[in-house]
């Protein structure tokens, strides 16, 4: 019975979760691309509706969500907001527009070096779950300026690894974070392999709402932290766990 029981709870926990993933999500600008965003690329202030909030728990309160959106920064912090960049060189991001959001492991239509679907890379995903959380190694999140320094850097390192331009546009062997990917998977070739979801990072696809799926209404790709998804594969992993043990033959002192 308790075995019983506890498949049961397996299965409505993966089938609420799968039915949030699929639910509709809305993603706002601010009147600003918000305090960290300087030239082109992130970091971008992106405000999530109450539906994704729900998703956005790896990001660090009044570090990289909740922001005070106004340059300079307001006393005021900007609840249900978190930071993100983007993937892509080619398609827009403007504010005071609100998105239609799907999420995914690739960007769509794939920016300046393909015209399908591109995977995100292993170092995008590695680089971004650090910085959501607050602990990527030389990122300074103090002071406006310097934030917006190191906010340059990490862009132009995911753009490299999302083959959007090349290694010296990067800032070659002096941009710090290419220098960490290069560390951490001890090739930038290593680094450029499809990420698959690794480390719970996804790609939150903005378009016009009303024409999801449309490239021609296609606005930028935005990274996004989702912890729901490895939850699901956690529950998945444990339902078939237990479906293996109630068929284990019992010809020993199992339970």
């Amino acid at each position: 019975m308790i075995k019983r029981a506890m498949l049961m709870t397996a299965v409505t926990a993966i089938l609420i979760l799968a039915a949030q993933m699929a639910a509709a999500y809305t993603i706002t600008t601010g009147s600003s691309y918000g305090p960290y965003q300087s030239g082109q690329g992130g970091e971008f202030t992106l405000q999530a509706d109450h539906a994704l909030q729900s998703i956005l728990a790896g990001y660090v309160s009044g570090t990289t969500s909740d922001i005070k959106q106004q340059n300079p920064l307001s006393s005021t912090p900007q609840p249900g907001t978190f930071q993100s960049f983007c993937l892509e060189k080619d398609e827009h991001l403007y504010t005071g527009a609100s998105y239609s959001v799907t999420i995914s492991n690739q960007a769509n239509g794939g920016g300046q070096n393909t015209n399908f679907g591109d995977p995100i890379s292993i170092g995008t995903a590695y680089l971004y779950s650090h910085f959501n959380r607050g602990s990527l190694s030389g990122y300074q999140y103090g002071t406006e300026s310097q934030r917006e320094t190191s906010a340059a850097a990490l862009q132009h390192a995911i753009w490299y690894l999302e083959n959007e331009e090349t290694y010296a546009d990067a800032g070659g062997a002096s941009n710090i974070f290419l220098n960490a990917v290069l560390t951490q998977f001890g090739s930038l070739e290593n680094a450029d392999d499809d990420s698959n979801g690794a480390y719970g990072i996804k790609v939150a696809s903005l378009w016009v709402p009303g024409h999801e799926g449309d490239l021609s209404y296609a606005r930028q790709d935005q990274l996004i932290a989702t912890p729901i998804p490895a939850a699901v594969w956690l529950l998945a992993s444990g339902l078939i766990g237990l479906t293996a043990f109630r068929r284990r033959p019992v010809n020993g002192s199992g339970c």
